[in-house]
């Protein structure tokens, strides 16, 4: 028996080209195809935040852009009086409460969301600003135009805003074609889109409507 071989044992369950984080980890995210996703890390008691591409953004730098990217979208709302609805005490909202409803829904503000939440908006964040391949970002712009229109389509779903969704993408974006329109129709029932946000941003349009907001 000394002549005949060892069999060979093959693992077929061999990973290629795949991501390896060394150390603990927190916070982690299931990336969507071609997402740029944040991983926390504890190194040595001090958290930053890591990239996939290489690159390194800390938290603070990421708040940065994060509050650029909500300014610089709150600053694109010019709905029309007649196209915004009321709360309940039949007062008519405005650009700016409507502004003021997307970065609580984001959780972006003075006042903390709460932290259950947080993973979720992180989901939505990285929706809404990392690098993702099947999207293309307006040059100059820190947003992708379909997520902004998917978020204020949930809005008009709940007659928060009212008209076509036309009207209402060019009220965010003025050149907006009938194609990029259609993110208003869609909503945020895309499978992209983490499970819980709607509870979120129901959260938040009650306390609007209540005229916490």
């Amino acid at each position: 028996m000394e002549n005949e071989q060892q069999p060979k044992i093959v693992n077929h369950n061999e990973m290629h080209n795949c991501n390896v984080f060394l150390g603990d980890s927190y916070g982690g995210i299931f990336p969507l195809p071609g997402a740029q996703v944040q991983i926390t890390q504890n190194l040595g008691g001090k958290k930053k935040s890591t990239q996939f591409e290489g690159e390194t953004e800390s938290e603070e730098e990421r708040k940065n852009r994060k509050e650029a990217a909500i300014a610089a979208i709150c600053k694109r709302l010019d709905f029309a009086p007649e196209m915004l609805g009321f709360d309940e005490k039949h007062l008519r909202l405005t650009n700016e409460r409507i502004g003021y409803l997307m970065k609580r829904c984001l959780g972006v503000g003075y006042v903390p969301p709460r932290k259950e939440y947080l993973p979720i908006m992180e989901q939505l964040w990285v929706l809404l600003i990392d690098d993702r391949n099947q999207c293309h970002k307006e040059a100059g712009e820190l947003y992708f135009r379909q997520t902004v229109l998917n978020i204020i389509g949930y809005f008009a779903s709940k007659r928060l805003i009212s008209g076509a969704p036309r009207d209402i993408a060019r009220a965010v974006f003025a050149d907006a074609d009938t194609n990029l329109a259609k993110n208003v129709s869609r909503g945020i029932s895309s499978a992209v889109y983490p499970e819980g946000l709607a509870e979120i941003f129901d959260f938040y349009i009650e306390k609007l409507q209540h005229g916490e907001i």
